[in-house]
């Protein structure tokens, strides 16, 4: 029995542990199974690292967000395009590691700003120049910047109902706040900054010692290739001795092909029956306008053309012809089948001068409120007021300065309701007219000569694809997706059926734009999940069915040696050939040759090279020849240099001159100098080693 207790105690010890290990084995398996909400909600919800410090996607779309909102308050706009919002995306992303990179800096110094600061920078009195910038703070008849408009904007801030006034100027705020802590910081770096007196001498040496000197170049060329051999080892080992030279950003190259989808004789057949079906109710109808906007393809014209005007000479020639009662067509143009039909004729001039006076709704004024006002200034100017100066005094465009004039105008110049207003009215008649800039007291002051002038309706059939059609170009591109999904099978279906292939090279992760495609975002995703040799699945793009194939995949780092080879096997070539002409030249040397015997045996031409110092970016006849210049400048005069290695050949140089630097030359000029060259480099370059520092991943590419 006591052996049995035993056992049953050391079982049950033995399967506490083993349930145990089991548990803990399932909760890990869980946590690193793909799709898990532990540790892999961090890398599926990161947008980007910095320093080690994850930053959440969520984050980064609420600034996107913040800074969207604050532009379209900005600009008045309630909805912004695609390219307007990719800027935007750019500028926050940028806006936003900078933040990471440098309040690290500033928390580690103590560095920021206080409200006192703030105050005198918004309405102190070391305002910001942003600040004075803004139209609204400048006094609207000097121009100058006035400090109290600023107190006034402040003061009235909140009574905008909508609440955007407010937003806008704490956002703008921030801004600044940002840039003076910005300043502050990079000016401690330039204070920071000291030149020393022996760094003054060196330059001033390195500027104003200069040599000439005679040179023979030898080309590596002279050596044939035959006369070296190399080895797969001296390839690596070139590769390994200059692998700074070949670091690579992560990158991909694509081929693809491209089906277009475009419309089919059947689909123009289509087009042409549906034109002519409608011609008889086109023929019947009293409103031209409602039947164009409802059924054409293309809005309604207001425009009024005069003989010669019309875009198609057809069309101009039966509009100012006797016959031109009923429809005009179909006929074809620009890809659409097409009706035309005289529905006016006026005398009209080119161009008209008018002058105006415009209130503009706002806060606290409504419509109805503005038109009152031009009401009451119709009956002023009725009763002899001076139009330009109730101009000037009521206008709330920029056309009050010049007491509403508006110039010569032609009919498409404004917004159709102040067009017609202008060209149907009698000159030095007032007219009310409302736009949606607001409401004008419009006066016709001159016109030109009144013309005959057509208005024309235009119903417009566009032939386009119909659905069978794209289902059909559809199934063909996925036949050949499907069909073709190996490297041999997608290069023999092109050359089989004639495809003309297009080639992308160097594509990075966050690239967005593919010459020939329409917003290729997918594809470029789709070519950093793939393996290399894969077949795209179809992606439409425009009015195209791509299909693609990965055909090298590039990850950061040192270019692997297959793909540099031909390059570093070159450059091996030149390293040998090299090492055998300077061997040659130093036997040749050592038995007491000189420059102009080498040349002669070599077959060569001595020649001369002046004012070379060792700050010379190039060697005058010669090219950028650091090793060349640097070793100039240091050679005593007359002696024979041992052999050169340039970058385009071998030298071997004998200094004939020199000249030094003055003795008294202004070494504290020089040192000034160079200070204001270094502390000009301060707002870029520090931010910029900052960022290497940070070790910056970017993960945007896995959100869109």
């Amino acid at each position: 029995m006591a052996t049995l207790e035993k056992i049953r105690n050391k079982a049950g010890i033995l399967v506490a542990i083993v349930i145990g290990l089991a548990l803990i084995a399932f909760i890990l398996g869980d946590m690193f199974k793909p799709g898990s909400s532990s540790l892999s909600s961090k890398s599926q919800n990161e947008i980007a690292e910095v320093s080690g410090k994850s930053i959440p996607v969520q984050l980064y779309y609420q600034k996107i967000e913040e800074t969207v909102e604050n532009y379209k308050r900005n600009t008045q706009q309630t909805t912004l395009d695609e390219a307007t919002i990719d800027k935007i995306r750019e500028q926050t992303w940028d806006n936003l590691i900078r933040d990471f990179v440098m309040s690290k800096e500033y928390k580690k110094i103590g560095l920021g700003i206080s409200s006192d600061e703030l105050f005198d920078i918004v309405q102190g009195n070391n305002i910001s120049p942003q600040i004075k910038q803004i139209p609204i703070f400048q006094n609207q008849t000097t121009g100058a910047f006035d400090r109290t408009l600023v107190i006034q904007f402040l003061k009235n801030i909140d009574r905008d109902p909508s609440g955007n006034a407010r937003k806008t100027w704490i956002a703008f705020e921030q801004g600044l706040s940002q840039e003076r802590i910005n300043t502050k910081y990079n000016n401690l770096i330039k204070k920071g900054l000291y030149v020393t007196k022996y760094q003054a001498n060196k330059e001033i040496e390195e500027r104003y010692n200069k040599v000439d000197f005679e040179y023979i170049a030898i080309n590596v060329d002279y050596l044939p290739d035959s006369s070296i051999s190399y080895t797969e080892e001296d390839l690596i080992n070139y590769l390994e001795n200059n692998k700074n030279k070949y670091q690579q950003t992560k990158s991909r190259d694509i081929e693809y092909i491209t089906f277009n989808i475009a419309p089919s004789p059947e689909d123009d057949k289509l087009a042409l029956e549906w034109i002519k079906n409608i011609i008889p109710d086109f023929e019947n109808t009293e409103d031209n306008i409602q039947f164009v906007n409802l059924n054409s393809d293309t809005p309604f014209d207001n425009n009024y053309y005069k003989k010669g005007e019309y875009q198609s000479t057809e069309i101009d020639s039966f509009l100012f012809s006797p016959e031109n009662e009923g429809i005009y067509g179909p006929y074809f143009e620009d890809k659409s089948y097409r009706l035309a039909k005289l529905i006016k004729t006026e005398y009209l001039p080119d161009s008209v001068k008018a002058r105006h006076i415009l209130i503009q709704p706002n806060e606290e004024l409504d419509i109805t409120q503005a038109q009152q006002i031009v009401d009451s200034l119709k009956t002023l100017v009725e009763n002899g007021a001076d139009f330009a100066q109730l101009a000037e005094k009521h206008g709330t465009d920029a056309t009050k300065d010049s007491g509403g004039d508006l110039g010569w105008f032609e009919y498409t110049a404004m917004v159709q309701p102040f067009n017609d207003t202008c060209f149907f009215s009698k000159k030095g008649h007032l007219t009310t007219v409302v736009t949606q800039f607001g409401v004008h007291l419009v006066e016709v002051t001159d016109k030109s000569e009144a013309i005959e002038k057509v208005q024309v309706a235009v119903l417009e059939r566009k032939i386009e694809p119909s659905s069978k059609t794209y289902q059909f170009i559809y199934s063909q591109a996925g036949k050949f997706s499907g069909l073709n999904n190996t490297k041999e099978k997608f290069y023999a279906a092109i050359k089989e059926n004639n495809y003309d292939k297009k080639v992308v090279n160097n594509l990075t992760e966050t690239d967005k734009k593919i010459p020939g495609l329409e917003s290729p975002r997918e594809l470029i995703r789709w070519a950093y999940k793939a393996n290399n040799y894969d077949v795209s699945p179809v992606f439409e793009f425009g009015s195209q069915f791509v299909v693609a194939i990965l055909t090298e995949v590039r990850e950061k780092g040192i270019a692997p040696l297959d793909l540099v080879r031909e390059e570093i096997e070159l450059l091996v070539k030149k390293e040998k050939k090299s090492e055998n002409i300077i061997e040659d030249l130093k036997l040749k040397l050592n038995a007491g040759s000189n420059i102009e015997s080498i040349a002669k045996d070599m077959n060569l031409e001595v020649k001369t090279c002046n004012n070379v110092n060792f700050s010379s970016y190039s060697v005058p006849g010669i090219g950028i020849e650091p090793n060349l210049s640097g070793a100039a400048v240091c050679l005593a005069k007359d002696k024979i240099s041992d052999p050169i290695k340039g970058n385009r050949a071998i030298f071997v140089i004998k200094v004939i001159s020199s000249t030094e630097a003055d003795e008294n030359a202004d070494t504290e000029k020089e040192r000034s100098y160079l200070a204001r060259g270094y502390q000009s480099r301060v707002n870029y370059q520090t931010f910029e080693a900052l960022k290497e520092i940070a070790n910056i991943q970017d993960y945007r590419a896995k959100f869109y």
